[in-house]
């Protein structure tokens, strides 16, 4: 009787684990369902048909469960991931779309960089008084990094060395520069952009306005933009360090591990060129501030700060506009 009395015992607490298992789940169902509802009110996301759905929802618990598995694993990281409007792409989805930069041949990895302590002044070109920091822009789901880049330090830099306002246009260098090798929504290279503007001068944005795919050039557009005569090219972090003291630059880097960044100093990068940004400022103890191109509402009002040194390949490929 005993043993009879134990068995279904035994049962019940069996049968209650289970159930509560499997409330569990379906808690946790729900609370993902929620979750991905209300990102995709946020983010104002749509989808042509179930199929498509069914399969962004699987790629949207797939990256939550990065995340959380990373949450989970570094309770002292020193920066934070969330759910931003890339949440329903994968990482290859992400990296085919955005991650593609075309850097120059002669850009290598310098091992001397690695040794590199920042000794200079605190510098924030997004904060400075002396010039009004334009907007962040959002490059939508065209791989015109490199356009952005160019065009960040053309707008910033003809603000601090010339004291002239420009909204300039990313799109004028989409589709005009491929005749220098440049791809369009494709890729591109920072440099060729600049020839391009040596050549040629630049549209302003509202005479030009970007639409984030490729179109034909507007080769008739005004393009009253005409102080470029050059530009810098560094090789070091130590140059980098100095040139940010002057002005902005044009940054590659390989942004690989940046696509839920939330906040905080990156610093767990490999240095795969892919992407180009702007650094804007360096902090006294050495880290890198940099204006991204995925619009304001993503990592830190749409800049990221990265770790001292040559994190994400930060000093490889630098440079930055000769203005007069």
């Amino acid at each position: 009787m005993e043993k009879i009395f134990l068995t279904v015992g035994f049962m019940i607490l069996l049968g209650a684990s289970l159930y509560l298992n499997n409330t569990q789940e379906v808690s946790d169902e729900i609370d993902t369902g929620n979750l991905y509802t209300n990102w995709k009110m946020k983010y104002n996301k749509r989808y042509t048909n179930q199929r498509d759905e069914m399969y962004r929802y699987k790629v949207f618990t797939d990256n939550l469960n990065f995340i959380r598995a990373f949450q989970e694993s570094r309770k002292e990281t020193t920066y934070t991931m969330e759910l931003n409007q890339f949440a329903d792409m994968s990482q290859q989805e992400f990296a085919q779309t955005y991650l593609s930069l075309r850097v120059r041949k002669t850009s290598k990895i310098n091992a001397a960089n690695d040794n590199f302590q920042y000794k200079g002044a605190e510098v924030d070109w997004t904060t400075d008084k002396k010039i009004k920091y334009p907007a962040v822009k959002n490059q939508g789901s065209c791989g015109s990094s490199w356009a952005f880049s160019a065009v960040g330090t053309l707008e910033i830099n003809s603000d601090i060395e010339l004291n002239k306002r420009y909204v300039l246009s990313e799109q004028d260098l989409v589709d005009c520069t491929r005749p220098y090798g440049n791809q369009g929504c494709k890729g591109g290279w920072v440099d060729l952009a600049y020839h391009y503007v040596l050549d040629y001068g630049l549209t302003e944005a509202k005479d030009y306005p970007y639409t984030g795919k490729d179109e034909e050039c507007q080769s008739s557009a005004n393009r009253p933009f005409q102080h470029l005569a050059g530009y810098y090219l560094y090789e070091t972090c130590s140059q980098l360090a100095d040139a940010i003291q002057k002005r902005t630059v044009a940054i590659a880097v390989d942004a690989n591990s940046w696509q839920f960044y939330g906040s905080g100093v990156l610093s767990e990068c490999t240095k795969d060129l892919n992407h180009a940004a702007v650094l804007v400022g360096v902090s006294a103890d050495g880290v890198w501030k940099i204006r991204n191109s995925w619009g304001a509402t993503w990592g830190e009002a749409g800049h990221i700060r990265l770790t001292e040194g040559d994190t994400c390949g930060i000093c490889a490929d630098p440079s930055s506009p000769v203005l007069q």
